[in-house]
């Protein structure tokens, strides 16, 4: 087990000990031009807590990576629905398509391990 565990270095961000983001989709009601894109792009990436985000013109979304500590996602669909938009967060658990068969608590459990019994 200590040998799996500190066969491969361990990720950048448990190396600097970084704190993880969250990320938020919203879909919007209607098409974005290139004005309103660039105005929300900019407003979102003002925002103290963003990390970054993309404005999707195409499929009308905006896609947002943020600390959860810092900023809410109540506030940032806040910032998007400044423009006269309707902004919905996209739910991702009700997705239909192929879920992994492992149940997640194992993976977490594994992971774990691993994270104590690396030496590097």
């Amino acid at each position: 087990m200590l040998v799996w565990a500190n066969w491969e270095e361990p990720p950048l961000s448990e190396k600097l000990d970084l704190k993880p983001i969250h990320l938020a989709v919203f879909d919007l009601d209607k098409q974005v031009d290139a004005a309103d894109s660039s105005l929300i792009s900019q407003k979102l990436t003002a925002t103290k807590g963003v990390t970054a985000c993309t404005v999707n013109p195409q499929f009308k979304t905006v896609s947002v990576t943020f600390y959860d500590d810092e900023v809410s996602e109540e506030a940032l669909q806040s910032v998007v629905q400044q423009k006269n938009y309707v902004a919905s967060k996209v739910n991702f658990a009700a997705m239909e398509g192929p879920k992994c068969p492992v149940p997640m608590e194992y993976i977490d459990f594994f992971t774990n391990m691993k994270r104590t019994l690396c030496l590097r």
